[in-house]
């Protein structure tokens, strides 16, 4: 499952822009990326605007910065349309400048990842892993996609 959290300084977010922001986040992985909906998860944190340095220069400004992590085994071009897409619609929920919107990718082997008490699989092969999951989690996954 991919990872985004959604880190943010200096700006205050409401409900409503997180959740904006959770579902256009999953709509872009999954559109992008191909996997369902229920391989994303959005998580936010807001920080003390006291506690982040860029260059190590005390932060004067609002930011955010989206860490991703997904899963090793997607070609440049979809990470790259992941971070433009991810940016901008970030961008819009925030009313945030784009300089002031900052993103990442990291990739982990699925190997190194479990959820649903299962190893996670190599992209392109999660139907295979889902008929591997009890049937009351299937139910309930079915449920999360768009």
């Amino acid at each position: 499952m991919a990872t985004y959290s959604v880190y943010y300084a200096g700006i205050s977010l409401t409900t409503h822009q997180k959740f904006t922001i959770a579902q256009a986040v999953t709509k872009i992985h999954a559109d992008v990326t191909g996997a369902d909906a229920y391989f994303a998860q959005v998580i936010f944190k807001q920080l003390d605007q006291h506690d982040c340095f860029i260059g190590g220069v005390l932060l004067d400004e609002p930011h955010i910065f989206l860490c991703g992590q997904i899963r090793l085994g997607r070609t440049a071009q979809i990470k790259k349309q992941l971070l433009v897409e991810l940016e901008v619609a970030v961008q819009k929920a925030s009313k945030l400048a784009s300089h002031h919107i900052w993103a990442y990718i990291d990739e982990l082997a699925p190997d190194q990842m479990i959820e649903y008490g299962q190893i996670l699989p190599e992209v392109g092969s999660e139907h295979a892993w889902f008929a591997t999951l009890p049937a009351s989690i299937q139910e309930k996954l079915k449920l999360l996609n768009f």
